[in-house]
């Protein structure tokens, strides 16, 4: 009778609602003295357990026991054991010893209330320091518990229902609990996330002594981060209006291909200019899935600008006579329309797929992000054979008797900026689903900077690396210092200027 009474106590214990007014350290102590009694008097009732399997549900706690090896108890092969929807699974072999005293047993509990008792804040994480992150608990507190054995488990694997059946797989990590003199914290040591769906997560943990396993919101919250991303949008934000302007205004290099760097810029500053203002505004959920869309329709929309700069380039290279008829009637359907297509058909198919727990973008669940990505690679795998081809064209063009130097070299350097802004912008995005899948901080930093001065990096591609432009640029810099000089010429000779009524004071002074 011993364990149904400890947990009607316990029971009774963790759903007092007393336990908010108990200062915040003082309660994270007083729910682990709590789950270390529990752990005690378990041990003690199963050492003198006279059966091999037990279980005992009530409404906060769930218990499973499986006795393992004792006098006329041998058990080979998996053992599983469940409580409140987890599982835990391993696999055990009895020894064979000459000792008849050997005892061994596996206790798996689930604690519905413990988890917010304890309200963990700090993770410890194996590439990473001590850190204050933003922790959500998403699933029950579990309690593993190996009972006087000389085996060591190395190898369990926790099937762990999720709280919440939504896109966490973003930040969710597998983790135990610790305790040191100084701190109680989480930590990801010996256990890795193997397997993620909406319902469960599947860890797998290389030890096993008397800890928690749970599934954690860990997301990478760093100043450094937030100041990088601010600081590079807004000087991305300003290139690109220069950009533009320059685009509109610098007569000497208006082309078709100037038209496509014109909608691209615009095209980056609009989705720019959104996600500085909205990508983390997810308090609304229709303002938040609106942003995301629209973001998704003018991310796609850059991309589609840049592949049918390739496609002019193509043009150029391999169909000459054809260079010109790459016109805005071709263009504007094409660059505007695929998207706003693709972002109809993704809101049709599943409109919950905009807006997420922490961002206003695409989330992960049910592949939805694929509506970005697939789009994204094959733009840059069309693009990539769209340069490939133009760059043998070339060579074959170099190679010739009597190649037009001029116009060949100005095809190079239109080919080299095409390759680096295909270069920032495709890498940028790979690296972002590399992030999104795996985040580290080292990800992170990475994905941050690119997608920051991604408009930084286009203006010193298409207008300071344009010997054209910086000439333009010069001009107009001694067109306004001349429009200084003459203003302050001006109002010099003004101010110096006798006044008609002095004159003729002067004149009669003088009679």
């Amino acid at each position: 009778m011993l364990l149904p009474n400890v947990f009607v106590e316990i029971n009774h214990i963790t759903n007092n609602s007393q336990w908010e007014e108990i200062e915040e350290d003082s309660r994270r102590k007083a729910a682990y003295l709590l789950m270390d009694s529990l752990e005690s008097a378990i041990e003690v009732a199963v050492v003198n357990m006279d059966t091999e399997r037990y279980n005992l549900a009530m409404d906060s706690l769930d218990l499973q026991v499986q006795v393992l090896e004792k006098k006329g108890v041998s058990v080979n092969g998996t053992v599983t054991l469940l409580a409140k929807q987890n599982q835990m699974e391993f696999h055990w072999e009895t020894k064979k010893s000459k000792y008849h005293s050997d005892f061994a047993a596996i206790s798996f509990i689930a604690c519905t209330n413990m988890g917010k008792l304890l309200d963990v804040k700090e993770l410890e994480m194996e590439n990473k320091k001590f850190g204050k992150e933003h922790l959500e608990l998403n699933s029950n507190l579990l309690m593993a518990i190996m009972t006087r054995s000389k085996q060591d488990l190395q190898n369990v694997t926790f099937t762990i229902k999720n709280k919440e059946e939504d896109d966490v797989d973003d930040y969710s990590v597998c983790v135990f609990l610790r305790e040191t003199r100084e701190r109680i914290f989480w930590s990801t040591t010996g256990c890795r996330k193997v397997f993620f769906n909406l319902s469960h997560t599947i860890c797998n943990c290389r030890h096993l002594s008397n800890f928690a396993v749970l599934v954690a919101l860990y997301k990478v919250e760093s100043p450094a981060l937030t100041i990088i991303t601010y600081v590079g949008v807004s000087i991305s934000l300003v290139a690109l209006l220069a950009a533009i302007i320059t685009f509109i205004m610098c007569r000497t290099i208006q082309s078709p291909r100037t038209s496509i760097h014109t909608h691209l810029c615009l095209c980056l500053f609009l989705a720019e200019l959104l996600f500085l203002i909205g990508i983390s505004k997810p308090e609304s959920k229709a303002v938040c899935g609106a942003i995301a869309g629209v973001l998704h329709y003018l991310f796609l929309a850059c991309f589609m600008w840049m592949l049918l700069e390739g496609f002019q380039l193509y043009l150029m290279v391999v169909k000459v006579f054809q260079a010109q008829s790459l016109r805005g009637k071709y263009t504007y359907p094409f660059a505007y329309g695929i998207p706003a297509l693709i972002v109809i058909v993704s809101t049709a198919v599943y409109p919950e797929g905009y807006g997420t727990r922490e961002h206003c973008w695409l989330t992960m669940e049910k592949g939805f992000r694929w509506s970005f990505v697939a789009p994204v690679c094959i733009i840059c795998l069309v693009n990539l054979v769209f340069l490939v081809v133009t760059i043998w064209k070339l060579i074959q063009k170099f190679n010739s008797i009597s190649p037009d130097l001029t116009y060949l070299q100005k095809i190079r350097l239109f080919i080299i900026t095409a390759i680096a802004q295909l270069t920032v912008l495709g890498c940028s995005w790979i690296f972002g689903v590399f992030h999104f899948q795996r985040r580290t901080i080292a990800l992170a930093y990475i994905f941050t900077i690119l997608i920051s001065f991604q408009g930084t990096f286009i203006f010193i591609l298409h207008c300071v690396n344009n010997k054209q432009v910086r000439n333009e640029y010069r001009q107009w810099i001694a067109n306004f210092c001349n429009f200084l000089k003459i203003s302050k010429y001006s109002v010099f000779s003004e101010s110096t200027r006798p006044s008609s009524s002095s004159q003729v004071g002067n004149s009669a002074t003088s009679m």
